[in-house]
């Protein structure tokens, strides 16, 4: 048996300094190939892995097999590993190299925490039957990457128990983790709605039938849906984020282009929201006499943790950490990731890892002031090895 917190201890500062090159020497969704390739050389390196492969061009995926008879369970965590078109203030340290480039998500803390956490894992080998599996994974900035996992035929997601995931949060302290009962992440829907009028002169308005009036409207009109047509106990987010109509300031053109996001932390309301903005956009259209197509896409469900995983969570970070290290989140997040479908319909859990520092300032996540105390790399790598520890039933010191 190993010393577990001495062995994280001992590989913190390579697990920080390869973290570090990662944050300094960020790569976007789908092109994360220098990243992807120092973790697979980690990898080879430092774990006594069992399989090991590329998914797609950037993504990982390798499997640590007990050697212990026993039943034949199998968990899975997910790293993510890509970088946001952000350009990192420069007073930031570690700091972006890149330009136009920067890790403003943690995504440098999750993929470097998980093969830290396997490279111990795989020495408690014998201690241990059943499977881990690891998800090194691309393009969750843009809800693509979980989808190669998915398609790859070698990696056969029925026999999949649960699926665990960490992600930093600058609203809870590093050194600490975050868990909560039920959803934890909205699921991410897509609309584009384009509004088809008739243009003309703006000074002979009588003429016209003017999309980017109509447009306004339907703007206006989607909010009820939140505030009017869902239980205020539940959260519900409906948001038109671009408009693009018109070139001169005297001529109303014939069409207007509208995209945004919707948000839920539940299927019902899921559901309606996207039912609602559909019978709306269509009824302010003829209202305005003009008309108006909706194209709706369904991204990723909610994340919602099972309450069997939230409590091996807190088990194993009060064992891990210390109770005073493991907080309850107070509300969901109306952010959406894509280890939603990674989970599916199994069980898991979604764990806040805390990356603000004490007493130090705030960065928000997908802000150029976004950072992660280093704190967090330890507190991650012990995490994920007490929850891997207390799903497969060994003892750790």
């Amino acid at each position: 048996m190993i010393d577990v917190r001495k062995a994280v201890e001992e590989i913190t500062p390579e697990i920080t300094a390869m973290r570090n090159h990662i944050h300094e020497n960020p790569e976007l969704s789908m092109k994360e190939y220098n990243t992807c390739a120092l973790l697979e050389e980690y990898v080879k390196k430092n774990v006594a892995y069992d399989r090991l492969k590329r998914v797609g061009e950037t993504g990982l995926f390798f499997e640590i097999k007990g050697t212990k008879p026993g039943p034949d369970r199998i968990l899975a965590f997910r790293g993510d590993i890509d970088a946001l078109p952000i350009q990192e203030d420069p007073k930031m340290s570690p700091c972006s190299k890149v330009p136009g480039v920067m890790h403003a998500c943690g995504h440098d803390i999750h993929g470097t925490i998980n093969v830290g956490a396997a490279s111990i894992l795989s020495k408690c080998k014998d201690q241990f039957s059943g499977s881990l599996y690891f998800f090194i994974q691309p393009g969750e900035e843009i809800l693509r990457g979980a989808q190669l996992f998915l398609d790859d035929p070698e990696i056969d997601f029925d026999k999949i128990d649960a699926v665990a995931a960490l992600h930093c949060s600058p609203e809870i302290e590093a050194g600490t983790i975050g868990v909560r009962y039920g959803a934890i992440l909205a699921s991410v829907d897509e609309f584009y709605i384009t509004v088809n009028g008739v243009g003309g002169h703006g000074a002979h308005c009588h003429t016209v039938r003017d999309p980017i009036v109509a447009a306004s409207a339907m703007v206006a009109a989607l909010q009820p849906v939140v505030s009017r047509e869902t239980n205020p106990a539940n959260s519900v987010v409906i948001s038109v984020c671009s408009v693009h109509g018109g070139r001169a300031h005297n001529i109303v053109p014939d069409k207007v282009e509208m995209s945004g996001t919707a948000r839920a932390l539940n299927e019902a309301d899921r559901d309606r929201a996207e039912a609602s903005i559909k019978r709306i956009v269509a009824s302010v259209a003829e209202a305005y006499r003009v008309t108006a197509e909706v194209k709706y896409i369904r991204d990723v469900p909610p994340f919602v943790c099972a309450d069997e995983w939230v409590d091996r969570a807190i088990r194993a970070g009060e064992k891990m950490l210390g109770k005073e290290n493991v907080v309850m989140m107070p509300h969901a997040a109306m952010g959406g990731d894509d280890c939603a479908l990674l989970k599916g319909p199994r069980p898991g859990v979604f764990v806040r890892l805390g990356s603000h520092t004490p007493g130090g300032p705030y960065g928000s996540a997908h802000c150029p002031t976004y950072y992660s105390d280093s704190r967090s790399i330890p507190t991650g790598i012990l995490t994920i090895v007490g929850i891997a520890a207390d799903f497969l039933g060994f003892e750790i010191d």
